[in-house]
């Protein structure tokens, strides 16, 4: 009885150094699960707080840049741009019908009437740009610089087209289809100098 007793002690005592360092792991294992979530959690939050943050700054930035683009003009002015705008957009329009007639049976005597009012529009048009552009003071020069060398770039593409379509008219036998490729040119020329006066619009206060 006594040596079954002291063998079962034995095996007792074999079997303690196995189970203790399994313990202890498992709980080493646990704490640091625990404490990697609770570092992966702050380092979440401290993104997210920074990306909040940025976004504030660069919302705050945008809004700044915003205003300090508006440029003081008076009321003579922002009537000029409009003024500008509204016929660059009906000299736009005339342009497409235009362009439209001609691609069909070409009907000489109305191409002719169609580039006359083109005409005529383009030149009212020009002397208020004209009005508008020596008006200016030089910040406001210094501003537009770049908006006023887009629209002068545009004046002469469109005279250019006027220019061809005049000889193409003149001819005793017009084609109809260049004079509708003219006239489209002409349309987009119209339409890119009318958005540099919605962007003059935009841009005054």
């Amino acid at each position: 009885m006594l040596k079954k007793s002291l063998i079962q002690f034995s095996l007792l005592l074999l079997l303690l150094p196995v189970a203790f360092p399994q313990g202890r792991g498992g709980g080493q294992g646990s704490g640091m699960g625990q404490g990697q979530g609770q570092g992966s959690g702050m380092g979440q939050g401290q993104g997210s707080g920074q990306g909040q943050g940025q976004g504030q700054v660069g919302t705050q930035a945008g809004n700044t840049e915003r205003d300090q683009k508006r440029i003081h003009a008076t009321t003579q002015q922002r009537n000029q741009i409009q003024t500008c705008d509204k016929t660059a957009d009906g000299l736009r329009k005339q342009a497409r019908t235009m362009s439209q007639a001609g691609g069909k049976k070409l009907n000489a005597g109305e191409a002719n009437k169609q580039q006359s009012q083109i005409r005529e529009g383009l030149r009212t048009m020009e002397q208020e740009h004209e009005r508008l552009v020596k008006g200016l003071d030089p910040s406001q020069q210094q501003a537009w610089q770049e908006r006023i060398r887009n629209m002068n770039q545009s004046r002469q593409q469109i005279n250019s087209q006027m220019q061809q379509m005049d000889a193409e008219l003149a001819s005793p036998n017009p084609d109809a289809k260049r004079v509708a490729e003219r006239a489209q040119e002409m349309e987009r020329i119209m339409n890119n100098w009318r958005k540099e006066y919605k962007a003059l619009s935009s841009e005054v206060e």
